[in-house]
């Protein structure tokens, strides 16, 4: 697997996860860290949320996360404030209790819903979250932390440092995306890259469900692209989606679009979540997942499967005009 992911948008808006939090920018202060403010509206499902007993940190791991914090704030040439509840470091160039909403209002139950779903390993080493107020601030940071040019590109993940990068300016979608792709890494180091790009673009976009404690995906502008390829008969097999052992940089747009939509696809089959933790077992004899998929879907191939994925697709199509 490649040591980074990123949050790629070719057309339309970055979905928001929906009910997330309403992001509200205003004023700098001279000689600071930028203090603009971000006025987070939970759904009245999360201000309901079951109390959790507090788990204590152990010693090595907050100590790791303060040097993790101390090191990568030195790396950045722009003023920032850091805020560390362990695993998690948040740094970005807003005031501390502007990151302290960010965790609390995103970062925390973004975390419980996807472990509810899919993940049971907790970090042992932190997690990084450099979140920026800017297109500007959010590509000068990338090219003193990893020396890249960002483009269109608006968050990135860099598996070997557990570290996500953003402009928290494109809503939460991004963050939804990146996190999956963080907490995923500690859990299932071996997920083929197709599902784990499909599974971090589903929740691009997603809402929670009734009881607050899942999140589920919705539609998004890939879905465009999807249908385009269909339309022209350029949808390759379902197959091809699954074997491929790293996503060619030429289809990757079309790749993001076709594994967010099967993911929504098993969603709706209610088979998402069990697929995950089946392949997840299943690893060391199923790299690609193909074999879990049959499994789990009752085929001997996917055919039969890729055919009722189209028309699906379509009929959804006829149905609302868009997936």
């Amino acid at each position: 697997m490649s040591i980074h992911r990123t949050t790629l948008l070719i057309a339309g808006p970055l979905g928001l996860i929906a009910g997330f939090y309403l992001l509200v920018f205003s004023g700098t202060e001279e000689n600071r860290a930028l203090a603009n403010v971000v006025r987070l509206s939970p759904p009245e499902s999360w201000q309901a949320l079951p109390d959790r007993p507090s788990e204590s940190v152990p010693l090595q791991l907050q100590t790791a996360c303060e040097l993790q914090a101390q090191a990568i704030q030195k790396r950045i040439s722009l003023p920032t404030n850091r805020l560390i509840i362990a695993p998690y470091v948040l740094i970005g160039d807003y005031e501390v209790s502007t990151l302290d909403a960010l965790y609390r209002k995103a970062i925390q139950p973004t975390e419980y819903a996807l472990n509810v779903s899919y993940f049971d390993t907790k970090p042992d080493q932190p997690v990084t979250i450099v979140a920026l107020s800017s297109q500007e601030r959010y590509q000068q940071v990338a090219r003193d932390l990893d020396q890249r040019q960002t483009g269109s590109y608006y968050g990135y993940f860099m598996a070997d440092e557990l570290r996500i990068v953003l402009n928290l300016t494109t809503g939460s979608g991004t963050l939804g995306h990146e996190l999956t792709h963080a907490l995923a890494e500690v859990d299932y180091p071996g997920m083929p890259e197709w599902f784990d790009e499909g599974l971090a673009s589903l929740h691009e976009q997603c809402e929670f469900s009734d009881q607050g404690n899942r999140l589920l995906g919705t539609t998004n502008w890939r879905v465009q692209i999807l249908l385009s390829a269909l339309e022209r008969n350029q949808l390759p097999p379902l197959n091809d989606l699954v074997v491929q052992a790293r996503i060619r940089t030429d289809r990757e747009a079309l790749t993001y679009a076709y594994a967010r939509c099967f993911c929504l696809y098993l969603q709706q089959k209610n088979l998402l979540s069990p697929f995950y933790r089946k392949l997840r077992t299943n690893q060391a004899s199923d790299p690609t997942g193909r074999l879990t998929l049959c499994q789990i879907l009752n085929v001997d191939d996917l055919s039969a499967v890729d055919a009722e994925f189209r028309e699906w697709l379509g009929s959804c199509r006829r149905n609302t005009g868009s997936l």
